[in-house]
Formats: C-alpha cells, structure tokens, sequence
C-alpha cells in the first residue's frame, strides 16, 4: 500500500518593503463664508480655516509633464471653496463630512484628516473647530 504524503503550506502575503508614505497637505488655508447655527452667524461672512494631511497611494510617481500624474492640492482647495460658497452649514462637522467626499472622489487617497477651524467665533479662544480622520474603507463603509 502506498502512502501519500501531503505537505500543507501556509500562504501569506508579501510583505511591502517600501517605506515610503507620501502626504499631502493643505495648511491654514482660509475661506471667508457664511457659516454657523446663530443668527448672527447666518449675516457676516466668517473665517473658516482648514488643515488637511492626504495620505497617498505610495506608488503614485509624479511625471513633470503631467499633472494628473500627482494628488493636485489645488483642485482640492478649490473643491473646499466651492463646497462652503455653494452650500449653507450650520455646522463644521457637515462641511468635514461633505470635504471627504470630494477629497475621496482621487482614488489615490487612502486616507484624510481634515481640521476645519473658526477662528473669530468665540471670545477669548484663539480657534474652535472639529478634527476627523477616515480611512477610504472607513469613507466606503459610511
């Protein structure tokens, strides 16, 4: 009789060597819009600052000639601005959530934490605001 002799193997995955981390970031970047819950913040144009740090697909290699080829931080200051100018907010945390989803439209963004902050609206404090960080998978999940 014969016997077989079977060999069980374990499978993993490669393990990326690379330790790169490419971010972008976007830093004290200010719009002035009507933003706010209170009467008197539905008549005066406010401050409204944002801080945000992209992390981005390591494998994205910039092309000098291309600037499709990189995470164009531009377009997205432009996004944020047409977001506030466009839309009415009563509060930071919808602008926030409405931010991820024009940030993650880039499939290269594997994650964002964006800090949006008003600077003039409490007496006697320098800023206040809300800071949000999601992952893509956490953005796909919501």
């Amino acid at each position: 009789m014969k016997k077989n002799n079977f060999k069980i193997l374990e499978l993993k995955p490669a393990k990326s060597k690379s330790s790169i981390k490419r971010t972008v970031f976007i830093k004290d970047f200010i719009i002035e819009e009507i933003i706010g819950i209170h009467e008197h913040e539905k008549i005066k144009k406010q401050k409204i600052k944002f801080n945000i740090a992209l992390d981005v697909n390591q494998s994205t290699t910039p092309n000098e000639k291309d600037i499709k080829s990189i995470v164009d931080y531009e377009k997205i200051a432009n996004k944020l601005e047409n977001l506030a100018k466009n839309k009415k907010y009563n509060f930071l945390e919808s602008l926030v959530e409405d931010s991820f989803k024009e940030i993650f439209e880039d499939k290269r963004i594997n994650s964002v934490t964006i800090k949006i902050e008003k600077p003039e609206a409490i007496k006697n404090a320098k800023s206040v605001g809300v800071e949000v960080f999601k992952t893509r998978k956490d953005y796909e999940e919501s």
